[in-house]
């Protein structure tokens, strides 16, 4: 079956294409740099619990993560809507369609974030009380995460990779998973190792600023950070050179030869990818961080890249029409505004001590 006959019409675009695409790749790097971090903090703090003699700070630790990843949670899933969204706008025929092929799982993500949002509350406002059953609250939060993090990715790779779509005529409960894809198993390691990383940097960030105090094991548990970091960056080139083996020749050939910019924003990522390591095992956390931070958002422009060589055969045949609406468009960069005011505004007063807010 060709493929091209079951790409739904595009939706008419009320703006210019690099509006969205511009839009998509801010918000999706904030959102992936939240989740990475919340994924990752509570896999640390189960690692925490799992070692066979956690020390005082230990404890401390996880009392300290456990007051900020229920926070970060709700800052995660509320950047996470507007990627979507814009996604939408630009690929709503393609993924609407892998949301449908994999429809109960795609579905139950809202379930399973309610469940780990539950746990996440449960191990910040019961940690005294829960004691030895700490560990697996936290475990199983994380689990719930690293479960909605696959879902996505397959949703996303189904989204890109039509020649799977004809499996829904054999298989139409909505179940369909593309495990047979070579890239898809380090698609998802490559967001889990990328989750230990941030989860690093967040420990590092909180010991530095902890440490300030002139508490050595802070200062400790920020170095313990950092490693973690590192490795798990030096992690990462390998299990990115397994992502990029899977892809096809052909989308190889589309991005390195063909595309004039996918080839350099992989570069400079890849140099910013290396630095950010040099200064974690140099002890320097917020050296570290903005290398990172440079190093998340290029490789977030090559993913578009990987995805738009992917679908361009189809969106040539079905490109689609922009009628631009200036009314609408104004008034959602007065709402994007206003919504920023208000961000900054609610990050200010949480930053405040209780007493004074």
């Amino acid at each position: 079956m060709d493929p091209t006959q079951l790409v739904p019409t595009p939706d008419i675009l009320p703006a210019p294409w690099w509006f969205f695409s511009t839009l998509s790749i801010l918000t999706f790097t904030l959102h992936i740099i939240l989740a990475n971090i919340l994924l990752g903090g509570g896999m640390i703090a189960l690692w925490s619990h799992l070692r066979a003699a956690p020390s005082t700070h230990d404890h401390e630790m996880q009392r300290v993560l456990g007051r900020k990843l229920p926070l970060i949670m709700a800052f995660a899933i509320n950047f996470g809507v507007p990627p979507l969204l814009f996604l939408q706008v630009m690929y709503g025929q393609f993924i609407y369609v892998s949301s449908v092929l994999m429809a109960i799982p795609f579905l139950s993500i809202f379930v399973l974030l309610i469940l780990a949002y539950y746990g996440l509350y449960l191990y910040r406002y019961k940690f005294d009380q829960l004691g030895g059953a700490r560990g697996w609250v936290i475990g199983i939060s994380a689990l719930l995460m690293a479960v909605v993090g696959f879902f996505y990715v397959n949703s996303l790779l189904l989204m890109i990779d039509l020649g799977a779509w004809p499996a829904y005529f054999q298989e139409a409960g909505g179940k369909i998973f593309h495990l047979q894809e070579p890239s898809m198993i380090p698609r998802f390691l490559h967001f889990l190792v990328s989750c230990v990383a941030l989860g690093g940097l967040l420990l590092s960030l909180i010991g530095w600023w902890q440490g300030r105090k002139g508490d050595d094991g802070w200062e400790a548990l920020s170095w313990r950070g950092l490693v973690i970091f590192g490795v798990a960056t030096m992690a990462q080139f390998i299990v990115g050179g397994f992502y990029l083996a899977g892809l096809p020749d052909q989308i190889l050939a589309k991005l390195f030869l063909e595309d004039k910019t996918a080839f350099p924003v992989f570069f400079v990522g890849i140099m910013a990818g290396l630095a950010s390591i040099f200064f974690a095992f140099n002890r320097m956390p917020w050296h570290t961080a903005v290398c990172a931070f440079l190093t998340i958002l290029l490789m977030v422009v090559f993913r578009n890249a990987v995805r738009a060589a992917y679908l361009k055969p189809y969106t040539r045949l079905h490109e689609p029409q922009v009628v631009t609406q200036a009314g609408a468009a104004i008034l959602f960069v007065l709402a994007l505004a206003a919504g920023i005011v208000v961000m900054v505004y609610l990050i200010r007063l949480m930053t405040k001590p209780v007493e004074e807010s």
